[in-house]
């Protein structure tokens, strides 16, 4: 943890906001130096369903989520990142009703920049970029290609900066994955082997969220952080290079260059006319 604002808007929020009660709240301190922010991370354990863990190594997001996991009593879990803050105050019953839906392993919200644009309606696979964020940009009251990114629907995958997932469902699958996604894709990885184990991934847009995105970590930048994101990338493409190629909720008509629903100009399959049998 490195943005003391950060976490603190995060946790108001979710404390004066949310209207579900029964939950707790797991901190993950990662190495906090700043005395302001360990003042802070010191006056939470105060609070009866909050509880601070220190992760005194270097940052790893998969192995912070799977140490909180673990250490969770609840028997749902909500990854949520702290560069989030809650908007609707019913967040967590909403995502919980999807959950109910016996196939359903993941559900994920919709989360909006500070400017009020779209930051996250779902994700779609990419061949090149491994996983990009579909309707992205749009304005907060856009609808989008035939109201997807406002309609609740199926993906492969959604961003885990708040993901909820039961917890035996978490453990079935080994969690995120920390020895080789650390930092990237660890997310959609984790969906994707949901996915393999027979269960649903689900976006809701009732659910929101504002994303003060890599507020605490920053953007990838230096080079060893290129070089792990490199090597992440790698990983993706051998462990799920079929799944990459072809998307099952993107139609095959629809572009990869522009991944904004708008026709290709090569498309991937083959006119029925010119099929031969």
């Amino acid at each position: 943890m490195h943005s003391r604002p950060a976490c603190r808007r995060c946790i108001n929020s979710v404390l004066r906001k949310t209207t579900y009660p029964n939950y707790e709240i797991i901190v993950v301190d990662n190495q906090t130096s700043e005395p302001r922010a360990r003042r802070y991370l010191g006056r939470l354990r105060g609070i009866s369903n909050i509880r601070v863990m220190r992760y005194d190594q270097p940052f790893n997001y998969s192995a912070i989520n799977n140490m909180a996991a673990a250490a969770a009593t609840g028997d749902v879990l909500c990854l949520l990142n702290n560069d989030t803050e809650v908007i609707t105050p019913n967040w967590l019953q909403d995502m919980l009703g999807y959950l109910q839906q016996k196939d359903v392993g993941v559900v994920g919200a919709r989360l909006l920049y500070p400017d009020g644009t779209l930051q996250h309606a779902g994700i779609l696979l990419h061949p090149r970029d491994i996983a990009v964020h579909i309707n992205a940009g749009l304005f907060k009251r856009e609808t989008g290609y035939f109201g997807r990114a406002v309609l609740a629907q199926d993906f492969m995958a959604v961003t885990g900066a708040c993901l909820m997932v039961w917890k035996h469902v978490y453990e079935k699958v080994g969690g995120l994955d920390a020895e080789h996604l650390p930092v990237a894709f660890n997310d959609v990885d984790f969906c994707l082997r949901v996915r393999e184990a027979g269960l649903r991934v689900v976006w809701t847009p009732f659910a929101e969220l504002y994303h003060h995105e890599s507020l605490s970590r920053g953007k990838l930048q230096s080079t060893a952080s290129q070089r792990h994101f490199r090597r992440e990338r790698r990983y993706m493409r051998r462990r799920w290079d079929e799944l990459l190629e072809s998307d099952p909720f993107y139609n095959p008509n629809l572009s990869l260059e522009r991944p904004d629903f708008s026709l290709s100009e090569q498309p991937r399959v083959k006119p029925p006319w010119r099929v031969h049998y």
